[in-house]
């Protein structure tokens, strides 16, 4: 229980943050106190208020009836009208009074009180509160959009990943024409759509064209556009190119090397006077896109064999990326795997784990294909596998006979490390039914530090879908 003295600082502090206003009169009528939420409305200070009888200050007052009836009841809460001359706006407006009297041990009366609830000032809170949680979201959303750059969907923790990652960052902000290269499967289209993402062009589209996929014919139409009756069977109205629809944004010509030496001089055109002219057209159309191209193969080398044009290669090979094969970043491995597993158990609501013995299949493999040949592999198996956990049965063949010349001591003791760690997890996160709190107890260390192991290892929270 508070004391007087406790309950009356407790008052104090309520009347302080409260959105209403407090006003307190003695049984004459002669304010005694007020609080400041009350003096703000009525455009006084404590000072001009207190001691003063309280018709004086609010000339339509309705406090004297609630003295002389010394009302107690329900029927107190009453619409209190304010004059223009007896509130800070200068306005005649009014509140909503909650007035009672109060009494001592004897039923003598004491005074009596007002609580007002203000509708401007109600309506003005609910605005700023509206108004700061909409900001508030709104600097989240900007926030987690800087951090949630194109890159951020480029996953790699490995060194050599994290320095392509920043080197394609700091292109990104420049406007030159990139060139990426690398075998098939190493993301280079991923890199060039966080490239468009992260430049000052991202409000604008990027638009993708395989250059291998098209027929030489047909490929030109299909980056100039045409006009109507250029040919036999152009659309009426004509057609507008990828060019045009990449305007003020990012053009991506992938596997550029399967473009023909017509279509290259044509290219080199338009990355020299920044205009095109559509298949059947004559008037140039200006057009400010910016040139990101990948390929396979190795330009250089068509271009001594005169496969690919000199002067165009240098045009597109202003800033060079060359994306990582797999096998050069190995320590991605089984993120890379654990991703596509978690993908597949949240679309199908299931639970299933690679084993140990997998994990060490796949650290082993050399990856050919890649990433895009890692994503197979765990498709398949997740597809094949009859129980919990993917074992090696689940595997296609050429991966296991494709790692039998391997063993362990091939392998760098930092990734037999991360392996052993990472199984520890796994079967402390199994005896203790995933509960992360209990299992970082009986791993003797922090809850925050195995989230931290956990994201490492690539390891998610499984509870077995009933």
């Amino acid at each position: 229980m508070m004391n007087e003295h406790e309950y009356y600082c407790f008052l104090k502090e309520f009347w302080k943050v409260t959105n209403d206003g407090f006003i307190i009169v003695d049984p004459n009528g002669v304010i005694v106190d007020i609080n400041e939420t009350y003096c703000e409305f009525l455009g006084k200070t404590r000072e001009q208020v207190l001691g003063k009888p309280i018709g004086e200050v609010i000339s339509t007052t309705s406090m004297y009836d609630v003295l002389s009836s010394a009302r107690d009841g329900d029927d107190n809460v009453y619409l209190q009208p304010y004059g223009e001359n007896d509130n800070a706006s200068n306005v005649e407006t009014h509140a909503v009074a909650n007035r009672f009297c109060f009494f001592n041990e004897q039923g003598e009366l004491l005074g009596a009180a007002a609580q007002m609830s203000f509708k401007e000032r109600a309506a003005a809170m609910a605005y700023s509160i509206a108004t700061e949680e909409l900001n508030y979201y709104k600097r989240a959303y900007e926030e987690s959009s800087e951090e949630d750059s194109g890159f951020s969907k480029i996953l790699g923790n490995s060194e050599a990943m994290q320095k392509l990652k920043e080197k394609a960052m700091r292109v990104a902000r420049k406007d030159f024409p990139v060139l990426i290269t690398g075998e098939t499967g190493t993301g280079k289209e991923l890199f060039a759509q966080a490239i468009h993402r992260e430049s000052s062009r991202r409000k604008k589209p990027i638009i993708s064209i395989n250059c291998a996929s098209i027929p030489s014919e047909l490929l030109e139409s299909e980056l100039f556009g045409y006009d109507e009756g250029a040919f036999t069977g152009a659309k009426k109205g004509g057609k507008i190119g990828k060019f045009q629809l990449a305007d003020g944004g990012t053009i991506f010509l992938d596997e550029i090397g399967d473009l023909s030496l017509v279509l290259q001089a044509k290219l080199l055109r338009v990355l020299q006077e920044h205009e095109i002219e559509k298949v059947g057209g004559g008037k140039p159309i200006p057009i400010d896109v910016r040139f990101i191209s990948a390929t396979r193969q190795n330009l250089a080398e068509m271009v001594e064999r005169g496969e690919f044009r000199e002067d165009l290669y240098y045009r597109l090979n202003v800033v060079n990326i060359e994306t990582l094969p797999l096998r050069e970043h190995s320590t991605d491995i089984l993120l890379y795997a654990n991703h596509v597993l978690n993908a597949l158990n949240a679309k199908y609501k299931t639970g299933h784990l690679l084993s140990d013995r997998v994990k060490y299949l796949l650290m082993c493999y050399k990856w050919p294909g890649n990433v895009r040949e890692l994503i197979n592999v765990i498709t398949s198996a997740y597809a094949t596998c009859d129980s919990y956990v993917i074992e090696e049965m689940d595997l296609p063949g050429r991966l296991v006979s494709g790692t039998a010349g391997n063993s362990v001591s091939q392998m760098k003791l930092s990734e037999m490390m991360n392996l052993h760690e990472a199984a520890i997890i796994r079967d402390a996160l199994r005896r203790n039914n995933q509960n992360c709190k209990k299992t970082a107890e009986e791993l003797g260390i922090d809850r925050s530090l195995l989230y931290r192991k956990m994201r490492k290892a690539g390891i998610a929270i499984h509870r077995e879908i009933k």
